[in-house]
């Protein structure tokens, strides 16, 4: 009873204290003014300003603002799922976020804080910040054509934005071109000319920004443009490239052959009976489809080999229970179908 009494008298006291100005403590722990001054308190926590980040690698993103006086520390925020989720305390203006996808955008938001009797009293947040990780280094990269005039890379697909082509010259790297994709044609270059280039991926912080992240660099890789003629170097790897295609063609003497391979005296396996026909067909002994000429003066090898494939494709479409061979034999004095000095090139079967 005169505790009650006590914290009634208390309480009117403060009341009436309050509405002269004046403080009154308060009996028995009773603190009017808690939620007041945390409230207050509250106030007085300023906005955090000038956010800011560094890429450090694929993985990791440091963080950096102004300070805010008077804070005890802040809470560093980043977007999930359409929402803003906390990642850290820090009492430092500096916080560095890890293990994040490779080249992937994130964005982020920080708000100081300060402890009122042992809770955390927070300020507004920051403005959002929006930025990247680096792509992983570009692996993969090889010549997979060349001309007299041009040069073909090709490089295995990571997460990116683009990919920035580079080519030394002059004793330094310059980025020459760009792609979304995973090849890119030099052109213009000079025959029986070396050259060298490397790659590495983009990605953008975000689409209406010009800000860039970017990988490691690939390994170099170099190359020599041809001579501006075709050669019996580039005949002898057509035709090697032509017998591989062939081979991966013949997929009914693959499937029906094989019982008979046992009983064979001159083969064994699938790769001895290619082999034995290769070496056995001739014009002369052979039946063939057509014969095709290439002069010496054709320049695109690459573009020969491609229509010569195409043809493969519809020998084994018409017949496609033989095995097609690729026979080649200059001509340097012309042939019946083509009168200037030139290959011949046959569908043998």
């Amino acid at each position: 009873m005169k505790n009650s009494v006590k914290r009634t008298t208390a309480a009117i006291l403060a009341t009436m204290m309050i509405g002269t100005g004046m403080y009154a403590p308060i009996a028995d722990h009773y603190n009017l003014f808690s939620q007041t001054s945390i409230t207050a308190e509250a106030a007085s926590v300023g906005k955090v300003t000038g956010l800011k980040s560094n890429t450090l690698s694929n993985s990791e993103i440091k963080l950096k603002w102004s300070k805010v006086k008077g804070a005890s520390g802040y809470t560093v925020y980043m977007r999930k799922n359409g929402k803003y989720n906390k990642v850290a305390d820090t009492k430092s203006t500096t916080y560095t976020v890890k293990k994040l996808p490779n080249a992937t955008r994130e964005n982020f938001k920080v708000r100081a804080y300060k402890k009122v009797n042992g809770k955390k009293v927070y300020g507004s947040y920051s403005s959002n910040w929006n930025t990247a990780t680096n792509p992983q280094p570009c692996k993969g990269l090889k010549v997979s054509s060349v001309n007299s005039d041009s040069i073909k890379l090709s490089w295995t697909k990571i997460g990116c934005t683009n990919y920035r082509v580079f080519q030394y010259i002059s004793g330094e790297w310059k980025e020459i071109g760009k792609t979304t994709g995973t090849s890119y044609t030099i052109k213009k270059l000079t025959p029986q000319t070396e050259y060298q280039f490397k790659i590495r991926a983009c990605k953008k912080d975000d689409k209406k920004k010009s800000n860039n992240h970017y990988g490691k660099y690939s390994k170099v890789v170099a190359a020599t443009t041809r001579s501006g003629k075709i050669t019996q170097a580039d005949i002898d790897a057509m035709k090697a490239e032509l017998t591989a295609y062939s081979r991966e063609k013949a997929e009914y003497i693959k499937e029906h052959y094989t019982e008979f391979w046992k009983y064979s005296i001159d083969y064994n396996t699938v790769e001895e009976y290619f082999s034995m026909v290769e070496n056995k067909s001739t014009p002369e002994n052979s039946s063939y489809s057509g014969v095709y000429t290439i002069t010496f003066e054709d320049k695109n090898i690459d573009d020969v080999t491609k229509i010569f494939k195409e043809q493969i494709d519809y020998e084994y479409k018409q017949d496609s229970d033989v095995y097609f061979v690729v026979y080649v034999e200059t001509c340097p004095n012309g042939h019946r179908t083509n009168p200037n000095p030139c290959w011949a090139v046959y569908f043998l079967y």
